[in-house]
């Protein structure tokens, strides 16, 4: 259960959790509850609990205590979370990619985000965190956000973990809090509160008035406006300022034609199913099974996408569809695994006047381990190779007493890898003729 309280001050509205079994119970935002238990005064509490600066006094008036060394058992008294004593929550770079700043620097990994840096990541740039308390948070590619609280309050050991999302789109996985924990994001159109989910969150300035919420495991509350609303997990919703939409179903994800293959062009290639009811697609390509290295993405209309410019390695593709509401729907349980090789070989043919005959040559695409073979027949004759030659060594061959005629050739490139097997690919197929 959640409950929202707007504060007056700010044009946003921000969401909190609501009361949870437990010792303490959350009543708004910026506060959480303390139950009495037998031998507390305030001032007992205010030294265990209240950062320096914080009095019992002030929970007095807070509160409307008569008598600060007689309280009541089981009575609930609200404490500002402003006043908590606290320390800090790491979040830690664990992979990026792509060009990224964190307060207009270049981070590494293993760098602590700390509380009003802004993270930016441009086209292509990805960068995601860890944190102490075992959730990840995920920024891809055009998006703007600054981290505003990351604290662990000493009263319930109670996380408390706050990103302002600016523009672009933030992932965030956090495991089941406990107490009055809570993990927020925040545009300026909604707020999206969690104890224990993944969703994600986006917000586009420039293109859109709405603020969109995707719930992937678990639930979330979103407040906006006048309105609160829960999302449950496969649902979406878009905020404004007038308020939250009702929960949309998410889309399936595409299924991938021959996805796990092994890409050799110049280019990547993919093609996927139309999903119905979609107008567009998200497709990403990470460096790991579980899509937290992410290296780069497309949004298309169409069911294919093309990539360039990756080296030879292993990676793994996943896509998500795209409603006309702009949410973006469900993940595959499993990304789509392949392996990148480029191997391409282009070949001439022309006179050997040393040896009386033809000569032909090519240059590999890639060097290393690579073997060649040679494949040429009469055109009128394709069914009867005159010449097949595999394991070739060496990057050009000589024929002799080739009698007049016209002749097609090709030569193809083979490498072993150690999960593909054997990898050949042929290149073109090419024309030339012997005449006395």
């Amino acid at each position: 259960m959640f409950k929202t309280i707007k504060p007056l001050a700010l044009a946003a509205v921000m969401a909190a959790l609501c009361t949870f079994a437990g010792p303490a119970s959350a009543r708004g935002a910026d506060s959480v509850t303390y139950t009495v238990v037998s031998g507390d005064t305030l001032h007992s509490i205010a030294r265990r609990y209240l950062k320096e600066g914080a009095t019992a006094g002030q929970l007095q008036r807070i509160n409307r205590v008569r008598n600060p060394r007689r309280l009541s058992i089981d009575r609930t008294l609200r404490i500002p979370r402003q006043m908590l004593k606290y320390d800090d929550v790491q979040l830690t770079v664990d992979t990026l990619a792509g060009d990224v700043t964190i307060a207009g620097g270049t981070p590494v990994k293993g760098r602590v985000l700390s509380v009003g840096q802004e993270i930016v990541t441009q086209r292509n740039g990805f960068i995601s965190f860890v944190g102490t308390y075992g959730g990840r948070i995920s920024l891809p590619s055009n998006t703007t956000a600054v981290l505003e609280r990351a604290r662990l309050y000493t009263l319930g050991n109670t996380l408390d973990v706050d990103f302002r999302v600016i523009r672009g789109r933030v992932n965030a996985t956090s495991p089941t809090l406990e107490g009055q924990g809570r993990l927020r994001m925040r545009t300026p159109l909604a707020t999206t509160a969690v104890r224990g989910t993944e969703f994600r969150v986006a917000y586009d300035p420039q293109n859109s008035d709405v603020s969109l919420t995707e719930v992937t495991e678990g639930e979330v509350q979103v407040a906006a406006g006048n309105e609160s609303r829960a999302a449950p997990a496969g649902f979406g919703v878009s905020s404004s300022a007038t308020g939250v939409s009702e929960p949309e179903a998410l889309l399936p994800p595409p299924v991938f034609v021959d996805g796990n293959t092994v890409q050799t062009g110049e280019t990547l290639n993919f093609a996927f199913e139309p999903v119905s009811g979609a107008q567009g697609y998200r497709v990403q390509i990470a460096k790991d099974l579980g899509h937290n290295d992410i290296i780069t993405e497309q949004v298309v209309d169409t069911e294919t996408v093309e990539f360039a410019g990756l080296d030879n390695a292993r990676y793994y593709v996943r896509a998500r569809s795209i409603s006309p509401s702009g949410l973006e729907g469900l993940l595959s349980l499993e990304s789509e695994s392949f392996l990148r090789k480029r191997l391409d070989v282009a070949g001439v043919a022309g006179e050997d006047l040393l040896f009386d005959g033809f000569k032909f040559t090519w240059t590999p695409e890639s060097g290393g381990s690579a073997t060649f073979a040679f494949q040429l027949w009469l055109q009128d004759a394709p069914e009867v190779l005159l010449f097949d030659q595999v394991g070739l060594t060496e990057t050009e061959i000589t024929l002799t007493n080739l009698a007049n005629g016209k002749y097609d050739w090709r030569v193809a490139v083979a490498e072993t890898d150690p999960e593909e097997g054997l990898i050949k690919v042929w290149g073109p197929v090419q024309t030339f003729n012997v005449n006395d």
